[in-house]
């Protein structure tokens, strides 16, 4: 079932309230007050939405789910499926990336990080080919964990590279490039 246009206008509202605050006055001095001021919406109207400004930046990455579908089922401009799921998450997380850094060693950090692992792990749950004698939930958080990884060692050591690189990386992560003996 669709969402009310409403609704999602609110959501959006919210959302993007919470990332212009962030950015303002990063995200522990910004209250569920300032939420309500920046997105001109009433306290009533975000608990019917919404728990608590946690709930709200968890929430917020259903975004990520959209832009996860909208990018497995694109086709290149030669009619081919591109590997797009993960670099379309990496260019995603590079034009946010100081919303990102804004919360990552904080407590909505672990909220963040573990939102984001989730919706990957759902989402590539329910695209693995199973491995022989592994299960698909086990691949999946495989999945997720490496990205969580890679994406945590991009932001914290690696700035420099872009989307692409880090993309390239992660399926050559992915590929078993790397022998452990």
């Amino acid at each position: 079932m669709a969402i009310d246009r409403r609704v999602a206008r609110t959501r959006n509202a919210l959302a993007d309230a919470l990332v212009t605050l962030i950015l303002r006055k990063g995200y522990e001095a910004t209250t569920v007050q300032d939420l309500l001021d920046e997105a001109n919406v009433g306290r009533a109207t975000f608990y019917s939405h919404f728990t608590s400004k946690e709930d709200l930046l968890a929430r917020s990455l259903e975004r990520l789910r959209v832009i996860l579908v909208e990018a497995a089922t694109s086709v290149e401009d030669d009619g081919s499926a591109p590997r797009a799921w993960s670099l379309a998450l990496f260019r995603h997380v590079d034009e946010y990336r100081s919303v990102y850094l804004a919360l990552a060693g904080i407590q909505a950090g672990e909220v963040l990080r573990n939102s984001l692992r989730k919706v990957i792990t759902e989402f590539v749950a329910k695209r693995v080919e199973p491995a022989p004698g592994v299960p698909a939930e086990l691949q999946a958080l495989s999945v997720s964990g490496l990205f969580m990884t890679l994406l945590g060692w991009w932001l914290e050591r690696r700035p420099d590279l872009s989307a692409e690189m880090v993309d390239e990386l992660f399926s050559r992560l992915l590929a078993g490039s790397l022998k452990v003996s």
